[in-house]
């Protein structure tokens, strides 16, 4: 079931898609950019303390439940291009579209939706002029 809707910026400002899935009263944290000029090698992601990491940014030093404190340590992944647009559920034939119009400058934009709310999110990626709206 299509869930996730991508569509591509020409300028990578999502402000007015931000506030229009405000106004609709849609929650703006399952929104995603990845932009031309963003690395795809040692990205860091926040993740809860709490979980069973093995490197995290202070190199391990700190064991999550013992001696760190509760909260969010930042870890880092070597991934490609390709493998985080897989993460936004694109399929293996169209990857190579997204990162042909992020070298030419677009940013890729998806939104997480439910499945109460997918033709909502997709409603809202057109009308900000988001264009190759899609769910995947």
């Amino acid at each position: 079931m299509a869930l996730v809707v991508t569509g591509l910026s020409q300028d990578g400002d999502v402000h007015a898609l931000h506030q229009a899935l405000a106004d609709a009263g849609l929650p703006t944290d399952p929104l995603q950019v990845i932009g031309p000029d963003e690395s795809t090698q040692g990205v860091s992601r926040g993740l809860a303390t709490s979980g069973g990491d093995i490197l995290t940014s202070d190199l391990g030093m700190r064991v999550p439940g013992i001696n760190s404190p509760p909260g969010h340590s930042a870890f880092f992944r070597n991934e490609t291009l390709p493998d985080r647009l897989g993460d936004l559920e694109i399929p293996d034939g169209e990857v190579d579209n997204y990162v042909e119009a992020l070298e030419r400058g677009r940013s890729v934009v998806a939104y997480f939706a439910h499945l109460d709310n997918v033709d909502k999110v997709e409603q809202i990626f057109r009308s900000v002029n988001l264009t190759n709206v899609r769910r995947f």
